[in-house]
């Protein structure tokens, strides 16, 4: 008997929870690189000596670069807690996403802290 008991309907829902907590990993992993695009071509734009117009390109190329490894770290993510869904003992194992969240958010600190220093 695959997957941890209580029917059809629970392993159903839990699989399409997965779906959707994907699909949010690769949205936030695509707004990241549009900020990153954004930032690159704002800081191009911007008066010489000017804080954005310095730090804008680095900046965007390290929320591009977030981006891309917050979207590329959703497909192994999604299989990973699609074998545990289907394994007939579900154990969550939050560590691996609690680890990105706080790098991501280790990395706004970063900017906000380079930001402030410069003005």
């Amino acid at each position: 008997m695959r997957g941890r008991g209580a029917g059809e309907g629970v392993r159903t829902r839990d699989h399409l929870a997965n779906v959707r907590t994907t699909l949010a990993w690769v949205r936030t992993g695509m707004i990241l690189m549009a900020l990153g695009y954004a930032s690159d071509k704002t800081a191009a734009l911007e008066a010489a000596g000017s804080p954005l117009h310095v730090y804008g390109r680095p900046l965007g190329v390290a929320a591009a670069g977030a981006g891309v490894v917050v979207a590329a770290a959703a497909l192994p993510r999604f299989l990973r807690a699609r074998a545990r869904i289907e394994s007939a003992r579900f154990e969550p194992r939050p560590w691996a996403d609690l680890a990105l969240v706080a790098a991501l958010g280790l990395g706004v600190v970063v900017v906000l802290i380079l930001l402030s220093v410069t003005r």
